[in-house]
């Protein structure tokens, strides 16, 4: 095991890489009483189409989240209620780009750390368990169909994209689902929930060394497959949208927009998208909140309200950016956007304003113990050092933030209306 320290946050930290493959990671957090831990696959939304040992796979969407339900649910046990009985609370979740295990617990590590790697480590499944779960999850992606706002951003997500998964939604679909077979949840596990293929992360005051022991004896008892790595088919993509303009129709008291931006993903490696992605954000952020004096005249004059906002989000897969917006004036947000786009509306003062911001939302996420624990994993997950994120903030001048606008102005754009009914 080998002893780690970073000067920048004072955090000391172990590292291992075990028979297995399994790569774990601990935070000794001395003054906190609570431990949190959590393992994770980058297997997400987005590997629909996966190579492993030369031989390549095509998976119905959604499978990956079907495979966190299943997981959760067997046919002998109730995972949270077991977790529950010893004062431990357990939870899970798939996003487009990894699915993540995890627990908190005030009391001794030793009986959730095996339980975690105890259930995550043993999948069974039967046809009748399979079946059932189908209903289960159709009614929560029918439940999250009828959320005005998460159906404005998957109609946004098929509006960009032709090809590329993120057009799918986390589920699924009725129609996937119902595809999804025991086979195929079993073939998916075998390929993405290999030891050699996942990460854990602990964050606990207790005594590292003995954690450790916990985590090399649990897994010492299993047997694993050969190691290998499956790989993501990266499905080729036009730059152009699907749509310049959708519509629909819902139950809501007023409009909706977005207007969304697709942007070529064409950058090296996660840090090199993390550096892009900061300096746009510190351009919009200038632009598009109180750093601007415009904003409050937007305000004032009633053209947004609290609905209002934008998104960015750059991976070495995918880049766009979004405008959230609330008004029955169909050009309005156009109109905002033009206007508060500016690079006058950012000098040395406020880029370093918000960089000061930023650097200490990072300072305050390293001392929440869930949070951090969760974003450290997530980050590595995906190639990304949560630790350097600090310092490329610190790195970006005014001029690369000058620069990201010429990414905005490049990129192809679609207007999605959410319309009240009539």
């Amino acid at each position: 095991m080998k002893k780690l320290y970073n000067n920048t946050f004072k955090e000391e930290y172990y590292e291992e890489t075990l028979d297995s493959g399994l790569k774990v990671l601990l935070f000794h957090k001395k003054d906190y009483v609570s431990s949190t831990a959590a393992i994770g696959t980058p297997y997400g939304a987005l590997m629909v189409n996966e190579t492993k040992d030369g031989i390549s796979y095509h998976h119905n969407p959604g499978i990956a989240h079907f495979l966190e339900h299943k997981l959760f649910e067997t046919d002998d046990k109730d995972i949270m209620n077991d977790f529950a009985r010893i004062g431990a609370n357990v939870n899970a979740f798939t996003s487009y780009s990894e699915t993540v295990y995890y627990f908190s617990s005030n009391s001794d590590i030793e009986k959730p750390l095996n339980m975690l790697l105890d259930f995550v480590y043993n999948f069974d499944v039967t046809e009748e368990s399979v079946e059932k779960e189908k209903g289960i999850i159709i009614e929560e992606l029918n439940m999250y169909a009828t959320n005005p706002v998460q159906r404005l951003l998957n109609e946004s997500y098929k509006s960009m994209y032709h090809n590329f998964p993120l057009k799918y939604d986390i589920g699924g679909n009725a129609d996937t689902v119902n595809a999804i077979s025991k086979d195929e949840l079993i073939e998916c596990y075998k390929i993405n929930y290999h030891p050699s293929n996942m990460v854990l992360v602990i964050s606990t005051s207790q005594d590292p060394y003995k954690v450790m022991d916990i985590v090399r004896n649990n897994m010492a008892e299993k047997n694993f497959a050969k190691e290998s790595q499956p790989v993501k088919d990266n499905l080729s993509e036009p730059t152009e949208v699907v749509n310049k303009e959708y519509n629909f129709n819902m139950d809501v008291s007023m409009n909706k927009q977005i207007i969304a931006y697709k942007l070529v993903p064409d950058f090296k490696n996660s840090e090199e998208a993390f550096y892009r992605q900061a300096a746009l954000t510190f351009l919009l952020e200038a632009c598009f909140t109180p750093f601007n004096p415009l904003y409050q005249k937007w305000l004032d004059e009633g053209e947004i309200n609290d609905f209002f906002g934008y998104e960015v989000d750059y991976t070495t897969d995918y880049a766009y950016v979004l405008f959230y917006y609330e008004s029955d004036d169909k050009e309005g947000l156009m109109n905002i956007i033009k206007e508060g786009l500016d690079l006058r509306n950012i000098d040395e003062d406020i880029l370093e304003q918000i960089k000061r911001k930023y650097i200490g939302i990072g300072f305050s996420n390293i001392n929440q113990l869930e949070a951090f624990t969760l974003d450290y994993l997530k980050d590595y997950l995906e190639g990304m050092d949560f630790f350097k994120e600090i310092e490329i903030i610190k790195s970006i001048t005014l001029k690369d933030v000058e620069k990201s606008i010429e990414f905005v102005d490049k990129a192809s754009v679609s207007m999605i209306n959410l319309e009240k009914n009539s």
